[in-house]
């Protein structure tokens, strides 16, 4: 199989990483280009002034996203340099990889330095990732019992002191939801309104409600914040989001909580398993691995009853697991009328791995057959190619690729 050019960079990047010259540097400042965002993941031993994306646009005009990852170590990471013609150039070792590619750097939206009324930053509550997602990220931090090892969340989340809420201050009392409510709500509404202005939403946009864990005993109540949030953004953001409001959230223990959600005005939920299989799940997962693999499983099929068929998703990180077996567990959940997709495995801040990413042959073996079992059962991939930064899910299904 061999990958158009634009489709063969992206996995290169995925699983390489990358690698800036000062000169890129300098010129991704000077064009703008979107920085970390702090939000939920950030490269190993990162700069701020890192550009978090590219965007990688074939000879056709096709264009997707690629984030930029850190360099692991194990290759030889993809080199981002830039010409004395200020084009962008993209090299492993002494080799071009790039003579078929346009390369750019994803601007930072204009909102990102826009004020509310009240002279905070619209950041403060909603962010890109890719090009045209709207996070919206309520609390940072998580709270679970014990952290993913691959994650680096509260690694993150504290280094912005700036963030809305963090998990830690929704726990009961004064500081609770019931009094952060109303102040937050209307300045998330304020926040939206100013990014469907923006250029990077003018065709359409992924609204997407994500967080970390509250505490195991709190999650029926994570589930009513997220309805509060849903049921208060959804009329404003309904003429521009493509699949309604996704929102991605360890479920409840209480089943009834997931008919809310879709009542509030959710459209898609995401439970993520994030490693589909036992001991991986276990070891790579200890938090999620408490709560029990099935409680997601039997969360999704019930899920997958009330939303229909294609509107129950799960996630997972690849490279955790074997991916005969993972792809086993794909075509079970697809039975079930639930669509999976993965993410590359990559090394962030606060990671505490024992495993390197994936390499490039591993990467392109299982999104073709995630493709596959897809077409079978009629589902699409995730969001679109300019939002789905770490995974070739959309590659696959353009069909991207020559057999």
């Amino acid at each position: 199989m061999i990958l158009l050019p634009e489709t063969d960079l992206k996995a290169e990047i995925l699983t390489r990483g990358v690698v800036f010259t000062d000169a890129a540097i300098d010129y991704a400042l000077r064009l703008g280009a979107k920085g970390q965002n702090l939000v939920y993941n950030a490269p190993k031993n990162f700069a701020e002034n890192r550009p978090q994306e590219l965007f990688l646009e074939g000879e056709d005009g096709y264009r997707t996203v690629v984030s930029c990852v850190s360099a692991h170590g194990k290759l030889e990471p993809v080199m981002v340099d830039v010409s004395a013609s200020e084009k962008l150039l993209c090299c492993i070792g002494e080799h071009s990889a790039s003579e078929q590619v346009k390369v750019s750097f994803v601007r930072q939206p204009e909102y990102y330095t826009q004020r509310l009324a009240n002279d905070e930053l619209a950041q403060k509550y909603i962010s890109a990732c890719g090009y045209d997602e709207l996070n919206i990220i309520p609390w940072k931090g998580c709270l679970i019992s014990s952290v993913c090892r691959f994650c680096g969340v509260n690694n993150v989340a504290v280094k912005n002191p700036n963030d809305a809420l963090h998990a830690a201050h929704l726990r009961s009392g004064i500081l609770g939801w019931e009094a952060a409510r109303a102040p937050y709500l209307a300045n998330l509404s304020e926040s939206i309104e100013l990014a469907l202005q923006a250029d990077c939403y003018s065709d359409h946009m992924h609204v997407i409600l994500i967080s970390g864990n509250l505490p195991d005993d709190q999650l029926n109540q994570q589930a009513d914040i997220y309805c509060d949030i849903a049921n208060h953004i959804k009329n404003q953001v309904a003429h521009k989001c493509t699949e309604g409001i996704v929102a991605v959230i360890t479920p409840p223990h209480d089943l009834t909580r997931v008919d809310k959600l879709k009542e509030a005005g959710v459209r898609i939920v995401v439970f993520n398993l994030e490693v589909g299989n036992d001991p991986w799940f276990s070891k790579y997962c200890p938090g999620k691995s408490a709560l029990g693999r099935d409680f997601f499983i039997d969360r999704l099929k019930y899920a997958a009853q009330v939303f229909g068929r294609g509107n129950s998703w799960t996630n997972f990180v690849l490279g955790l697991e074997p991916i005969e077996k993972l792809l086993e567990l794909c075509e079970e959940l697809a039975g079930y009328g639930i669509v999976s997709s993965a993410n590359v495995l990559h090394v962030d801040e606060g990671s505490r791995l024992d495993v390197d990413p994936p390499s490039k042959e591993t990467v392109i073996e299982f999104f073709y057959a995630l493709s596959k079992i897809n077409r079978r059962y009629g589902f699409d991939a995730f969001y679109c190619a300019k939002a789905l930064r770490t995974s070739l899910s959309n590659e696959f299904q353009d069909q991207r690729f020559i057999l």
